[in-house]
């Protein structure tokens, strides 16, 4: 049995495990803060926020299969735009051995959360769900998009192509940028107070 069929794996990375962890990370992340965040870190941080802020005015999640903007490139940008949140952000401050263990425990918990995903959509697509999983990659973005006349064959509505700033409040873009200005600032903060208390680093 492959360690990506476990199933006590997916059952402990089921359900609403995903937010759990984000919190855990968070926390551990503001607490292992070596320096004062770094411009690239940061700037890593922000595209991934802007990459979960746009691919939301995109999302009609079961009412009609997103293949515009992000999803010409990635089928899941949302969760790519978490993982560039929570890359930037512990590369900003030097918290790599946290880089590390994210990167382990986010392959995991998105691996299951996305198979788990992918075996509910055709029962709301059909054949269209497979022949866009043919066309855009998983994960990993692709550079260059699909042809057009490609992805309207899968979803020839006009409107999920264009962004919607009423679908980005609808599905909280919003709070992508929240994240990323408190985990920034969380971690700003609590380096100068390690600072003026003389914290020594390991």
């Amino acid at each position: 049995m492959s360690i990506l069929t476990n199933p006590t794996l997916r059952t402990f990375f089921s359900g609403r495990r995903r937010f759990q962890l984000a919190w855990v990370f968070a926390v551990f992340l503001i607490f292992s803060a070596r320096q004062f965040p770094s411009l690239p870190g940061v700037v890593l941080c922000f595209a991934g926020a802007t990459l979960r802020f746009l691919a939301s005015g995109y999302l009609r999640k079961e009412a009609k299969l997103a293949v515009g903007g992000p999803y010409a490139h990635t089928r899941n940008p949302l969760y790519l735009g978490t993982f560039l949140m929570a890359l930037g952000a512990t590369l900003s401050v030097g918290a790599y051995g946290l880089t590390a263990v994210m990167a382990i425990v986010f392959f995991f918990n998105y691996h299951y959360v996305i198979q788990h995903e992918e075996a509910k959509l055709p029962s709301y697509f059909g054949e269209a769900y497979h022949q866009y999983c043919d066309l855009v990659p998983r994960f990993l973005p692709r550079w260059t998009a699909p042809k057009r006349s490609d992805l309207e064959r899968i979803n020839p509505a006009p409107e999920v192509y264009r962004f919607s700033m009423r679908l980005a409040n609808q599905n909280r873009a919003f709070e992508a940028y929240a994240s990323f200005f408190a985990l920034i600032a969380g971690m700003a903060v609590l380096v100068l107070i390690k600072n003026k208390l003389g914290f020594i680093y390991l």
